[in-house]
């Protein structure tokens, strides 16, 4: 047996021996999955458990209302769950094909420890007849057991009798049973032995048996192909057909508050009961619906394939999104104006906001669809402004809330390409670029915009602006421009291997860094008039980049292999860690404030929160190549500066100001420097300090 945590630590090592760089991780939106929802179950009182792909446990304790999402401690598909009493569980998990799980709680869906695994079995349903004998069903034709409560299990396969796929399971008795079987006429079988021997007890025009329920000895309904509900009274022994629903689709799952009130869903459709023999719908359409809970007071929580979680009161008469998700959309981007306020935005409806560090999102809908988004800017808690266009790549949208997502406004700019980046160094000016070239411009935070001209006549693909002077524009094939007056005038960079860059960040007028769509990164000291390569992502499309300082950032993007989701540098882009976020979370977005905040967004609808362990971030400046520091004092000052070297070597010292240009340069042969910039106006300046071995640069504010 495994524990959850030493299972989950060994799949992490497993896969990637970095993987201890990173803290534990934790989802901060959705909290409740982004997978689908395969099964769901009532407990006890307002308790309600759902399970789903990839290792998704969900607890809830107020009727559905709120969730809380266990830490996956599996990849595989939970596919069932069977709830004993208020605190022991057990769920079965398995892939399509082979490798099936058992998993057992005995405090509520905390904690869980693996009973049983198998190779070669895809387990599908669990069931107990008593608190020693239970069952498992799966494909193929497999059927387990335990005689112990849970703590092993046999297999007591009969495949001459059964084929095909079991994928329900419900026992009157330790010997009496039945089990479902799909993509058959023969829907049903029943053993009175245990499981030594099955016959069949019914079978129709269709296509098997999903689910079976049985509501006491007597009494019980089972779902199949084409929305038919079957209905017994004397224990199993007769069938009778309840339904005639003209549609192809499979009842999945059945359920009942009490002897009467009952629901049942097939993909798309909900049907409810209020007399047990009566079934009146359909309700609640395309949703495409998996599973259903109902309890005792009528609460209702149904899971669907996307991931969303639906509840209703009434007996399932009143509906509700527990889950606000909608297609699971990929999250493109994640932007912080403070330590509290955040911004997410991705396609579809999904915009969301944070008040408090992502503790908790908020989705902001627009009111309208938006495909293509592409980027976005936070001026401020309020104010974003986010970059778009509509499912053909033409008449794109600049979209902007100024009030914090109460309102949207849409602009449609002088052109019919798509928009794909943004970037405002101030609340006032702020860039577009987009494809063929196009370009914008504003001067008054985004309420009008003036075309601009680049050079670039193909499409851009990124664009990073330093002040509103000084930035840089990229092309889908790697050229790379820079300007120091806004806009008005261009000048093109070059360097080897720099072709299809894809990301460009820079944390000063000086320093800066590309990654091209290789995961090659090349880094720049001298503002863009050249670059080195320095290193080799484990990425093979990035699609963002962020740097916290001049040596330590990150990039998401798609995996050259499975084992990469983020590469991270804490020594200049020099060396790259990787680190995969378990089942096909991150990839598309990243924001850190340090390196224990970071924040990732990628598809199915996810934000994750982790940070690096053992990285420290200092103000001081350190060598690359040794313990070589530089210290600078008083910052701020009124101009006079000095700096202190920790060795005696000729340092090459230049000052620019905020604009990008040299001011001053010279060298000086010992420790101090002194530097004087009284002569200049009040702002930051950097200053460059180069020896043989090293170079770095100090940011300083002259006040």
């Amino acid at each position: 047996m495994k524990t959850f945590g030493i299972y989950f630590l060994f799949l992490f090592t497993f896969v990637n021996s970095q993987a201890q760089n990173f803290e534990p991780f934790n989802w901060q939106y959705p909290q409740y999955g982004a997978h689908a929802i395969n099964c769901t179950r009532w407990i006890t009182g307002q308790k309600f458990i759902a399970v789903g792909d990839a290792g998704t446990v969900l607890l809830s304790n107020d009727d559905g209302i709120t969730w809380q999402r266990i830490e996956p401690f599996t990849a595989q598909k939970f596919r069932s769950v069977y709830v004993k009493d208020s605190l022991t569980f057990f769920a079965v998990a398995s892939q399509d094909n082979g490798f099936g799980e058992i998993f057992k709680t005995i405090d509520g869906g905390q904690n869980w420890t693996m009973m049983y695994n198998i190779l070669n079995r895809s387990l599908r349903d669990i069931n107990f007849a008593n608190d020693s004998i239970g069952y498992t069903v799966g494909y193929p034709s497999f059927v387990g057991k335990t005689t112990d409560g849970g703590n092993t299990w046999q297999d007591i396969s009969n495949i001459g009798v059964i084929g095909g796929t079991l994928t329900s399971v419900s026992f009157l008795n330790s010997d009496t049973g039945f089990v479902g079987r799909t993509n058959t006429t023969n829907a049903m079988y029943k053993t009175e032995n245990g499981g030594a021997t099955w016959s069949q007890v019914f079978g129709y025009g269709g296509q098997g048996c999903y689910t079976i329920k049985f509501l006491n000895d007597t009494l019980g309904y089972a779902g199949a192909y084409n929305s038919r509900i079957f209905r017994t009274t004397n224990g199993g022994a007769n069938w009778s057909q309840q339904t005639s629903f003209q549609t192809s689709e499979e009842v999945t799952s059945i359920d009942f508050a009490d002897l009467t009130h009952g629901v049942a869903v097939t993909n798309s459709y909900v049907y409810r009961t209020s007399n047990g023999i009566n079934w009146s719908g359909p309700f609640v359409g395309g949703s495409n619906f998996i599973s259903a809970a109902i309890s005792p007071t009528g609460s209702l929580v149904l899971g669907d394939s996307y991931g969303g979680l639906r509840i209703a009161s009434n007996f399932g008469t009143t509906y509700t999104n527990s889950n606000p998700q909608s297609g699971l959309q990929t999250f493109k981007r994640i932007k912080f104006a403070d330590a509290q306020n955040g911004w997410v935005m991705g396609e579809g409806y999904n915009f969301l906001k944070t008040t408090n560090g992502g503790t908790t999102w908020t989705v902001m809908n627009p009111s309208y669809y938006v495909d293509y988004v592409n980027d976005m800017a936070v001026l401020s808690p309020n104010k974003v402004i986010i970059v778009a266009g509509d499912i053909n790549n033409n008449g794109c949208k600049v979209i902007t809330t100024s009030n914090g997502g109460s309102t949207f406004t849409e602009q449609i700019l002088s052109t019919t390409d798509g928009l794909n980046a943004i970037s405002f160094p101030s609340a006032t000016t702020g860039y577009i670029v987009g494809n063929n070239g196009v370009a914008f411009k504003t001067t008054n935070g985004g309420t009008s915009y003036t075309p601009i001209t680049t050079g670039i006549t193909n499409n851009h693909v990124e664009t990073f602006f330093v002040t509103n002077q000084l930035g840089f524009v990229v092309s889908e094939w790697g050229e790379i421009r820079k300007t120091i007056n806004g806009g008005t005038s261009w000048t093109v960079l070059n360097g080897a291997g720099l072709s299809y860059t894809k990301q460009i960040y820079f944390t000063d007028i000086l320093n800066g860094y590309i990654v091209n769509d290789n995961g090659e990164v090349f880094r720049t000291t001298d503002g863009g008039t050249t670059f080195t390569n320095v290193g080799q992502t484990c990425l093979q499309t990035p699609f963002d980049m962020q740097f916290i300082n001049d040596s330590t950032g990150f990039v998401v993007g798609s995996f050259v292999n499975a084992s990469c989701d983020v590469s991270y540098t804490t020594d200049y882009g020099q060396t790259w860690n990787s680190m995969i976020f378990p089942y096909e979370y991150a990839g598309w977005g990243v924001y850190a404030f340090d390196t224990s905040n970071v924040y990732l967004v990628g598809q199915s609808q996810t934000i994750i929160k982790s940070g690096v362990s053992g990285v420290v971030t200092s103000n001081q400046i350190a060598s690359e190549q040794g313990n070589h520091t530089y210290k600078i004092y008083p910052n701020p000052s009124d101009g006079i500066f000095n700096i202190e070297s920790s060795i005696n070597a000729e340092t090459q010292i230049e000052i620019y100001n905020i604009a990008g240009s040299l001011i001053y340069q010279n060298k000086y042969p010992n420790k101090f420097i002194p530097i004087d910039l009284t002569a200049y106006p009040n702002g930051l300046f950097l200053v460059k300090l180069s020896t043989e071995k090293q170079s770095n640069t100090i940011k300083i504010s002259k006040q």
